[in-house]
């Protein structure tokens, strides 16, 4: 046998066998979870930290180990002389606040196991001394003495810092505390502060009475209370979030939320904290920092309760908050708060006052991109290109009029050009009617009596197999089909050899003339209207391009399963 195949075989079965000795000898081991104060710098919740996205140090011991033990196996780990480290079991308090403790063993051989009462996990925090003092940690008196934390708050930043621990006597008095308070918060000596204690989520309690004792100013005393503190100051009133009280009581009530963009089904979109306590135009406002744009320049959407996607717009006068605009929640996945958003090209309390209006923009070169467009409910075919110039002003050819047009389309072919003087509320794009705005050409812009605007469409062998980009192109009475032919190759930027597949052909009333296209003239009567029965007019002709759909779809969607027949 090979002498690294034999290596690795003897490797594999000694890891098998370790494998298999830790899950016979599991029972006798559990987990101790450490954390440092290093790991509460940054934290802007309640308690000290988070324990869902801070990381432990984690020692599997044995069950069996004392206290002695354990201490030792902390030093070697993290460098410091058992004087110099002290350990606080967290605890779980009946408040839901996870706090530390003091660590009660009277008996030195009392086992781990038993002084984290059964528990196979056993979290605590590890105090230790000042490396740069290198002196061990002051006695604790538990009878007289507390542990008290401390956070700064500041309300200009709408942050929490956090400034470290001490250890003073339960009858210290709060003002006594102020100094210190002062150079952990980097103010000043003498500062004016505010003190509060946090006490659980959406609970701040100002200390009014700073000349008490700390076991008469704070409600049941206990080690692992937090002092919150904050510099006195009458400006504070100019921010949002003016005390610490404040800051909790809207952390509480903050909510991550998903953000989607509306026009894009494919967008993964970005997360938010917000304040369910936030009305409409506080999340706009949120919304538009990260997007960096005005906040009336977005309108925003609630998502549908049973199934993905956004649903009616919300109207920037809505009354309610962010809580009223996410709940209920789907059923099937509680924990995802959404909404949509969509980027505006005017403010949002004028679009609420317009019209919203569906179109297509078709470029010079005939590519089509959808278009919405926003005009006065009483506005009229004018106003509409108008507002569509705006839009489109930068897109527009160099040899094009600078003019527009609106074009109604029914099923890829040009019905007629609407009048500018057409009102907007008589417009109705239903089943495959469409409307379209493009530039009109400048050989389009002024006809005389000789020329007619004639409507281009694609067809395959049968009329009712129409398709692609419908157009117009101006044509004069007498003038040789070749030349007509060579124009509509220009537009379609096409060979001459793609050019000879096509066949031209009349249409009129659903029948096909086919020409022959060295020999046509054009005839303005051929494309005229005609008058029907009590003067109703029959539709226009048109110049119909008879070849292949390269484009043309399957009929069959091979991702559908196959329906089996049985007789």
């Amino acid at each position: 046998m090979n002498p690294d195949t034999l290596q690795k075989q003897i490797t594999d079965e000694r890891k098998l066998e370790m494998q298999r000795k830790d899950k016979s000898e599991a029972h006798l081991y559990m987990m101790l979870k450490a954390y440092t104060e290093d790991q509460f710098y940054g934290h802007q919740g309640n308690d000290l930290f988070d324990m869902d996205k801070i990381k432990s140090r984690d020692f599997r011991i044995l069950k069996s180990l004392n206290l002695s033990g354990v201490m030792e196996l902390l030093s070697d780990s993290y460098g410091y002389p058992i004087d110099n480290m002290r350990i606080w079991p967290l605890t779980l308090r009946t408040n839901q606040t996870n706090r530390p403790t003091t660590l009660e063993v009277e008996d030195a051989e009392k086992t781990v196991y038993d002084i984290a009462e059964n528990d196979p996990t056993w979290i605590v925090f590890l105090e230790t001394a000042d490396p740069e003092c290198q002196k061990a940690l002051p006695h604790f008196d538990k009878e007289n003495d507390v542990l008290l934390f401390l956070k700064k708050y500041d309300p200009k930043t709408k942050t929490i810092s956090y400034c470290g621990h001490i250890a003073v006597s339960i009858t210290q008095k709060i003002y006594e505390l102020i100094p210190l308070l002062c150079e952990r918060g980097g103010f000043p000596e003498g500062t004016p502060l505010i003190i509060y204690e946090e006490v659980k989520p959406n609970l701040t309690e100002k200390i009014q009475d700073v000349r008490l004792q700390l076991d008469k100013a704070l409600d049941e005393l206990m080690d692992g209370d937090i002092l919150v503190f904050q510099r006195d100051d009458p400006e504070n009133d100019q921010y949002e979030l003016a005390t610490a009280k404040d800051y909790f009581r809207d952390l509480y009530y903050r909510i991550e939320v998903l953000l989607c963009d509306k026009t894009n089904l494919n967008d993964p979109g970005f997360t938010l904290t917000l304040s369910v306590k936030m009305n409409y135009f506080q999340i706009a406002k949120a919304i538009a920092a990260k997007l960096d744009t005005d906040p009336m320049l977005l309108q925003l959407f609630r998502a549908q309760p049973h199934r993905d996607g956004p649903s009616h717009p919300i109207r920037c006068a809505y009354e309610g908050t962010l809580r009223d605009l996410i709940f209920p929640l789907k059923p099937r996945t509680p924990n995802v708060k959404k909404l949509y958003y969509q980027r505006l090209t005017i403010k949002i309390n004028e679009l609420e006052n317009k019209k919203q209006f569906r179109c297509v923009w078709v470029s010079n070169k005939l590519q089509e991109e959808e278009m919405f467009l926003y005009t006065n409910k009483d506005d009229t075919v004018a106003g509409l290109l108008m507002e569509a110039k705006l839009l489109k002003n930068r897109t527009l050819g160099n040899n094009g009029s600078g003019k527009l047009r609106l074009l109604e389309v029914i099923s890829n072919k040009i019905h007629q050009v609407q009048q500018e003087d057409v009102l907007l509320e008589c417009l109705n794009p239903v089943g495959t009617k469409t409307y379209r705005i493009e530039e009109i050409p400048e050989d389009q812009l002024d006809l005389n009596e000789t020329e007619l605007l004639l409507c281009v469409a694609h067809f395959q062998k049968e009329l009712f197999s129409m398709f692609g980009v419908p157009f117009l192109i101006r044509v004069q009475e007498g003038e040789p089909f070749t030349e007509v032919r060579e124009r509509i190759k220009n537009q379609l930027e096409i060979s001459e050899k793609e050019l000879e597949k096509i066949k031209f052909a009349i249409v009129l009333l659903g029948k096909t003339s086919y020409i022959t296209e060295d020999e046509y003239r054009v005839s303005i009567k051929d494309f005229l209207p005609t008058s029907g029965g009590a003067g109703a007019m029959q539709q226009k002709a048109w110049l119909g391009l008879d070849h292949v759909n390269k484009n043309k779809r399957s009929r069959y969607n091979y991702f559908e399963k196959a329906i089996k027949i049985l007789n």
